[in-house]
Parts: structure tokens; sequence; C-alpha cells
């Protein structure tokens, strides 16, 4: 395997584990599968399809990385939206049991909304610019 393509599906795997693992953990903590097995879903296809569109497009990493980005952030917030609710009052903040701990996502989730578009609009305007 060459060193490109273990790169580009390296990166991926770190963005997936980053943004899913918690989906993973909240699915088991209010004893809903399948919003585990959807975290676990949805990070194995942004690292196969995230890594292939990086092997695909060399020449607009940043753009690829900034559409992931983006789609870990929506995927996230509609898991949010899913679980918060669900989450028992009390736990532990530390263990990530608590409802508190997962509200600490959305300003993550905003914070990694505005770089993914930046990353978009960066390499989309740094294009033009050098054509």
């Amino acid at each position: 395997m060459d060193a490109q393509r273990m790169t580009a599906y390296g990166s991926m795997l770190g963005i997936a584990l980053g943004g899913f693992t918690w989906v993973v953990v909240a699915g088991n903590l209010i004893h809903k599968p399948v919003i585990g097995l959807g975290g676990a879903v949805a990070g194995a296809a942004v690292w196969w399809i995230g890594g292939r569109a990086l092997l695909r497009y060399p020449a607009r990493r940043a753009t690829v990385m900034g559409i992931v980005i983006l789609f870990v952030v929506l995927v996230d917030w509609a898991f949010l939206g899913a679980v918060l609710p669900r989450i028992p009052e009390g736990g532990s903040l530390y263990l990530g049991t608590s409802r508190s701990a997962y509200t600490m996502l959305q300003p993550i989730l905003l914070v990694g909304g505005l770089v993914g578009t930046a990353l978009v609009l960066w390499d989309l305007l740094g294009q033009r610019g050098r054509s």
C-alpha cells in the first residue's frame, strides 16, 4: 500500500473515530442499539467514501476535508437531537454519561461547521485565484 493511500484512509479514519465514537457510546447509554449501530455505519461510510474521494481528487484535499467535516457535523447534530432527550439525568460528566456532557458537544459542532465551511471556501476561492 502506498503512502498516499495510507494517508487518505488514515485521515478519514481519524475523522470517523472522532466524529462518531460518542454516538456508539450514547446508543449504549440509552439502550438503543440502533443508534449505536447507526453511528458505527456512519463512521465506516465516512472512512471509506472520504478516503476514496481524497484519492480521486488529490488537488482538492481541502475541499474534500471540508465537505467530510460538514457531513460529520450535520449527522452528529441529527444523532444529538435523537439522543439528548433520552439521556437520563444524573450520571458522570467525566465518564460521558450525563446530559451536560452531551450538551457540551453543541459548541464543538458549531466550530466544526465553521471550519468545514472555511476549508471549502478557502480551497475553492484559492483555486479560482490561481486559474
